[in-house]
């Protein structure tokens, strides 16, 4: 039970935080000083061991830094922990020397005998480095996979660590309300890798340690939501949370009474069922969420009559996957340049090559234009391609849920920006006789007219921000229901 919630879309790319204040207010997105929009800030941390002493950044200030010359930066860490989402039947357990080096324990002993951090991590690098050599493939294998979702464990505690203390700035700043913020609860967004309760990923146990190390008190009923989930809350119910106030009950039909779903509810003949699919494509999963209803044509109370039958499933697969691919499709040169690029002008290329197809083109390095005319016929396949196997998986999805009398989708996600991509979506989404009254999605601002109709423009705020406003709604608290 939580009146009042942070919740966290811990994403690969980009990290956002929700908050809400009281179980009548709606959900909103906190600003962070220095991001790249006012409401997420890259998920990046660097290392940077030039001086006497490590120096370690976080945010915006490490997504801007390059690596190398002493600087170390870290960039897909949530990836790493999630990586392995159940243990492979018969699989060894990881060795014992690497058991040691990424336990509590050994991190304990270390700071007793004042050995810095980064030479920890240099140790667990160099044994999983040593093991690769001349370890069986198998043993390489699991070696490898250890050290690295160690790694990320560790990473991911400092970088909550730090954004605790940037969200706390940001509450202060939303002058005097008497609320105690830093006795808030926190909640996190997560991916539906397994059919389970999310909570049970391996992952989310690393990340539930990480959240105590960092200071963060964890809800005390749902710490973790699914990402597909509570996307879907947060863009259908535009972050509204409404409450009966005398019986202590969320009035789910006011925070989702909105356009077709308001015509089923009501009690319509023509109308019994309907269905909002919401596919989200980002940095490395792709999250689809179907949610359904069934009125039998009469008025429908939602609590009193029933919900919605929710299937979910992320798969990961995300503009990760496609930016590998175009950096391996282009010449030596242009990749080496554009690995080197710190975040920000990484993403100004990504923009550049997959939805204005106009390119960048570096002051002084003599490359001409990266990702314009010259390279759309290496580049164009890539999204094609990617866009290909996304729509795949969204056509498996589509097969194994219920079609509605009346059906939404919802496209967010910096993936759903690539207008290949996105195109791709809507007909993948269409082709087991799915008909679509409203199709929302972001657009990108020079997209060429001819692709499918956008019936609602995302804003920002939602295209990216979903996960995070519908993890703090009150749909997710069970007292409430």
């Amino acid at each position: 039970m939580a009146e009042r919630v942070f919740c966290v879309d811990f994403g690969t790319a980009y990290t956002k935080v929700a908050l809400r204040r009281d179980p009548t207010a709606d959900s909103t997105l906190l600003a962070c000083a220095g991001a790249d929009l006012d409401f997420w800030v890259p998920t990046v941390v660097t290392v940077d061991r030039c001086g006497a002493e490590p120096v370690v950044e976080f945010g915006h200030v490490a997504a801007d830094r390059i690596a190398g010359g002493g600087i170390d930066r870290y960039t897909n860490f949530k990836r790493d922990l999630f990586a392995n989402p159940a243990p492979v039947a018969g699989a060894p357990a990881a060795p014992p020397l690497d058991s040691l080096l990424s336990s509590d324990e050994f991190v304990t002993l270390a700071a007793r005998y004042h050995v810095p951090p980064y030479q920890v991590t240099a140790l667990r690098s160099l044994v999983g480095s040593a093991r690769a050599l001349i370890a069986a493939p198998g043993e390489r294998a699991v070696s490898l996979e250890a050290t690295k979702q160690a790694n990320a464990a560790k990473l991911t505690s400092h970088y909550f660590a730090w954004l605790r203390k940037q969200v706390l700035a940001a509450c202060e700043k939303l002058g005097k309300t008497g609320l105690r913020f830093e006795d808030f609860p926190v909640r996190v967004s997560v991916p539906a890798l397994l059919p389970s309760d999310v909570a049970e990923q391996p992952g989310c146990k690393l990340l539930r340690e990480a959240l105590h190390r960092a200071g963060w008190p964890l809800h005390s009923d749902r710490p973790f939501v699914a990402e597909p989930e509570s996307n879907a809350v947060g863009v259908l119910t535009g972050a509204t949370n409404a409450l009966n106030v005398d019986r202590n009950k969320m009035l789910l039909g006011q925070m989702f009474g909105r356009g077709p779903l308001n015509t089923v509810v009501k009690g319509d003949k023509n109308h019994q069922t309907y269905r909002a699919l919401v596919i989200d494509v980002g940095a490395f999963t792709t999250d689809l969420t179907s949610l359904w209803l069934d009125t039998g044509g009469n008025a429908f109370l939602f609590g009193t009559d029933g919900g919605f039958v929710v299937k979910q499933r992320s798969v990961a697969r995300g503009v990760n996957n496609l930016d590998a691919e175009v950096l391996g499709a282009l010449s030596q040169a242009k990749r080496e340049y554009l690995e080197k690029l710190p975040r920000r002008e990484f993403a100004n290329f990504q923009r550049a090559a997959y939805t204005d197809l106009n390119g960048i083109r570096p002051a002084t390095t003599g490359l001409g234009v990266i990702g314009g005319e010259g390279d759309r016929t290496v580049i164009d396949p890539c999204i094609l391609a990617f866009g290909a196997r996304v729509a795949e998986e969204v056509k498996t999805f589509c097969a194994e849920v219920k079609p509605g009398n009346m059906q939404e989708l919802i496209l967010t996600g910096g993936g759903c920006g690539i207008p290949a991509v996105r195109n791709a979506l809507i007909a993948a989404a269409q082709a087991h006789g799915g008909e679509f009254i409203r199709v929302h999605a972001p657009v990108a601002r020079r997209e060429k007219a001819g692709g499918p109709q956008i019936d609602g423009e995302l804003k920002e705020h939602f295209a990216r921000g979903g996960s995070a406003l519908g993890g703090a709604s009150i749909y997710f608290e069970s007292q409430y229901h």
